[in-house]
């Protein structure tokens, strides 16, 4: 019996939930390491590296994190159904950037950047199976029939559809 495409990436990164949410932390280490090295040896290149290896720490602190909650959410919690909408954004680079709208009825609408984990999406919307972090909290993953889209950062509060105060 085959496998899921969703259960394939899931598998995928079960192993670097151990790791991922302390990487940015080696990133950093690596960064103070660099910046040490080039006081000490008066050189301009262990403070290149430091520079690189520290924007890539603080830009990456909330990756790991959120690999770790998609992956116990996955384990443990009910999905709820809703609509994932992606966007894909090309660069003169040839890069595309990612970003997904999570809707459900009776919630807040969450977008969020993600990267694609073994599956090339179109900018449509999907229907999909979405885990929370509580009723009313962020998305920690959404899965389509193609894939699985983990927050690369802390997902954006979009709408807010319970505001029925009438004020």
């Amino acid at each position: 019996m085959s496998t899921s495409p969703v259960e394939t990436q899931i598998a995928r990164l079960r192993p670097t939930a151990i790791f991922a949410p302390h990487i940015h932390k080696w990133f950093l280490a690596g960064a103070a390491i660099g910046l040490l090295a080039a006081i000490v040896l008066w050189h301009p290149w262990p403070l290149m590296i430091a520079f690189f290896l520290g924007v890539v720490g603080f830009s990456e602190q909330r990756a790991g994190p959120n690999i770790l909650s998609a992956i116990l959410a996955y384990d443990c919690d009910n999905p709820t159904e809703g609509t994932v909408t992606v966007e894909i954004t090309s660069w003169s680079d040839g890069n595309d950037t990612y970003h997904a709208t999570v809707s459900e009825i009776c919630h807040s609408d969450w977008k969020y950047q993600f990267i694609p984990q073994g599956w090339q999406p179109a900018s449509r919307s999907y229907s999909a199976k979405i885990w929370r972090s509580d009723t009313e909290g962020r998305p920690l993953l959404a899965v389509v029939d193609e894939g699985i889209l983990i927050p690369r950062y802390d997902p954006e509060l979009v709408v807010s559809r319970d505001d029925t105060s009438g004020q």
